[in-house]
């Protein structure tokens, strides 16, 4: 892959965190180089790109976006607004399960959404969420104090990742839960391993509920704390893409070595 190939993504590396990661092949394995160390990553109780990044690809989410920021099915397959926009249903997809075979239910959902509102610092997103009904396995009634057109957006995979409940509600500190470092989630990716401080692997889903993804085989988030080393892998094409690449130099820098 060419340099300036990799330079794409620096350039959409937002959608990365509001959806599944775009089809850079079929088959193979993308390395992301990263000088962000993650403390874990479990997005539904930690903000920041370095866990979102991972946590994005572990965890399905209720809606994602496209490239024009227009919300698309994803766990949810439908959802209406009510008139007075003080109720939003989800109406679930019903082939998605956990990495560990278990089914998504509206329980998952309906946890996920309280369990973010309570411990994530970005407080406001969920702020109106006043209940949430699950008449059946695959409705999800959110019941809001006043109209909050800011809730789509909540529902994207970097703010609102939907936990297995028979995992993470077992009475332990959903914030320092020891499955935060080896989460289960519903999404394209499952963790193969985390070692913190060093490098990410996630290997390919084969039971993804989105027919023919993930493209890719396996994502490596490789930490390297010098920008500097990170700069001169890039160069060496032993990394593909450089999502938080912010100074001029290094960028002109890599698109001389493309041409």
């Amino acid at each position: 892959m060419k340099l300036m190939s990799r330079l794409f993504g620096a350039a959409a590396f937002a959608a990365l965190c509001s959806t599944a990661l775009p089809a850079f092949a079929d088959g193979g394995t993308l390395v992301i180089a990263s000088t962000q160390v993650p403390r874990h990553l479990n997005g539904a109780v930690q903000s920041g790109i370095a866990t979102a990044v991972p946590s994005t690809q572990i965890f399905a989410s209720p809606l994602r976006y496209d490239e024009n920021w227009e919300p698309q099915p994803y766990l949810a397959k439908s959802w209406e607004i009510s008139e007075d926009g003080l109720k939003v249903t989800l109406n679930l997809v019903e082939n998605a399960t956990f990495h560990d075979g278990k089914p998504v239910t509206s329980e998952d959902v309906a946890y996920s959404i309280l369990t973010t509102k309570a411990n994530h610092p970005f407080k406001s997103m969920f702020a109106p969420v006043e209940s949430i009904d699950t008449p059946d396995a695959q409705t999800v009634v959110i019941n809001l104090s006043n109209p909050h057109p800011a809730l789509l957006l909540a529902l994207s995979p970097a703010l609102a990742p939907v936990l297995p409940k028979h995992v993470f509600d077992d009475g332990q500190d959903i914030k320092s839960h020891p499955m935060n470092a080896k989460p289960v989630g519903s999404g394209p990716f499952m963790l193969e391993e985390f070692k913190p401080g060093e490098a990410i692997v996630l290997k390919k889903n084969p039971n993804f509920f989105l027919e023919g993804r993930p493209k890719l085989d396996e994502i490596i988030v490789r930490i390297i704390k010098d920008p500097s080393a990170l700069l001169i892998a890039m160069e060496n094409g032993e990394a593909d893409m450089y999502p938080f690449m912010a100074g001029s130099q290094e960028i002109r820098r890599l698109e001389r070595q493309s041409t």
